[in-house]
């Protein structure tokens, strides 16, 4: 982990299968380029197996890009090949979160560390169907007005086909904790089928948010993935305008094929106080070779209206919801505001998979947590405990006492500096963990059984 002190916004991780145990991996950051410690030419990602590798930075000649006033986005790609199987969590963690996030306890969020992770699958891709993470279409516009709805879309789009299901959870910090203090607004949700983050009425202030995307094929969870993100709200900012209902077939924001058909989505948008406004539509579908997409978009002025045409020719495969989003845009002068509605459709589908489907990623390949030196995590276990005895481990040795002083455990030849003590047979209560090296003790831990 790098000792300079980020201004990170958030980001996400996403992997590309390449063949057999070799995956290819996307690690995106939005950052603060305002300051010039933020800056990152590389970063080091877990790969989940044991390994550790720094990737390099791709985008703009590998200097990064603005994409909004202050925010650098940065991508790091690298490659990597797994020796066996198994459902191993990629990870990215630096250092740190901005100093003033008002969701996060008051003092600790400039000391709070970034991090987010995927799982990924690797299976015998002769027999097993290999699997991608979703793709992400839109960046995260992070800016909006106290008082006014907050809507976001990252617009995902699973090139697999896979139905994703998508969950606010609370953002991430060391070992995959949640982060310390942290609490959700009320009035923030987000739409389990198009991904669609919506905070009504929010108040002034920086909060993060973070949501969980979750892979499905046949019924089987195959694929998880975190997406970290800011909303920065401030009265000074341009106010947005206002989409109408989506009208045609849908309903509710959704609709579904039985069969091949052409549907209409029709869909304005107004804002009174900008200088212009306009729509563009984003999604997956035009991937797709079952779909023709057919978009017709005119503004006038303060309002902007679209009418997409989809084409359903039939046999899609896909066994998620394809989403659409209509992303408005509120200029003033040289400054473009973005405001997002989306709807999802799925299709009839009667696949059979040439390969068998992954088994459920339950069972996730264990890392080793980062400690500190002659630390001990977690502070309540059940099962286990990990304790880093740091460079000169090969020397030392750990006794486990009870409350009554009795030796329970010894752990003689610890095979890492960072190992795992198997505690299940213990009772539960307090215990001493007294690190010894030659017969002489450099210290006491404790831990409670619960």
């Amino acid at each position: 982990m790098s000792s300079k002190a980020d201004h990170y916004y958030g980001g996400y991780i996403s992997y590309e299968h390449i063949d057999g145990y070799k995956y290819k991996v996307t690690v995106i950051t939005y950052a603060d380029n305002s300051k010039e410690n933020s800056d990152r030419d590389s970063i080091e990602i877990i790969w989940g197996d044991g390994a550790k590798e720094f990737i390099q930075r791709v985008n703009n000649f590998g200097n990064g890009e603005t994409v909004f006033p202050g925010i650098k986005k940065n991508i790091y790609q690298g490659t990597h090949k797994y020796s066996k199987f198994g459902n191993y969590q990629l990870v990215f963690i630096d250092d740190f979160r901005p100093f003033d996030i008002f969701n996060i306890e008051a003092g600790k969020s400039g000391t709070t560390l970034l991090y987010f992770d995927a799982i990924v699958p690797v299976e015998d891709s002769l027999t097993f169907c290999k699997n991608n993470a979703p793709r992400f279409l839109t960046e995260p516009f992070m800016f909006g007005r106290p008082g006014e709805d907050f809507k976001l879309s990252l617009t995902h789009y699973d090139v697999d086909g896979d139905s994703l299901v998508y969950n606010l959870i609370e953002p991430k910090a060391k070992n995959a904790f949640p982060v310390p203090g942290y609490y959700l607004p009320e009035n923030v949700s987000i739409d389990s089928k198009n991904g669609l983050f919506k905070w009504e009425n929010p108040p002034i202030g920086n909060y993060v948010f973070a949501y969980q995307i979750e892979e499905y094929r046949e019924g089987q969870l195959i694929g998880v993935s975190v997406a970290d993100f800011p909303v920065f709200l401030k009265s000074g900012y341009k106010s947005k305008g206002y989409f109408s209902n989506v009208s045609g077939l849908i309903k509710n924001d959704y609709y579904h094929f039985n069969g091949p058909e052409v549907i209409d989505l029709i869909i304005d948008y107004e804002n009174l106080e900008a200088d212009s406004v306009f729509i563009e539509v984003l999604s997956g579908v035009e991937y797709n070779l079952h779909f023709e997409l057919n978009n017709n978009s005119s503004s006038f002025g303060t309002k902007a209206f679209d009418t997409l045409e989809v084409n359903y020719m039939g046999n899609d495969n896909a066994q998620g919801n394809h989403i659409v989003t209509f992303r408005a845009g509120n200029i003033y002068g040289s400054d473009t505001l973005f405001d997002y509605h989306s709807v999802s459709f799925s299709t009839e589908s009667d696949t059979t998979w040439s390969c068998s489907i992954p088994p459920d990623i339950k069972d996730v390949v264990e890392i080793t947590p980062i400690i500190d030196l002659f630390e001990i995590t977690p502070n309540l276990f059940s099962e286990s405990v990990w304790i880093n005895l740091g460079e000169s481990y090969k020397n030392m040795s750990v006794q486990v006492f009870d409350m009554r002083g009795r030796l329970v455990h010894d752990e003689k030849s610890p095979e890492a500096s960072t190992f795992k003590m198997h505690l299940h047979r213990l009772t539960l209560g307090m215990y001493f963990f007294v690190i010894n090296r030659n017969n002489e003790v450099l210290t006491v831990l404790k831990s409670v059984k619960k």
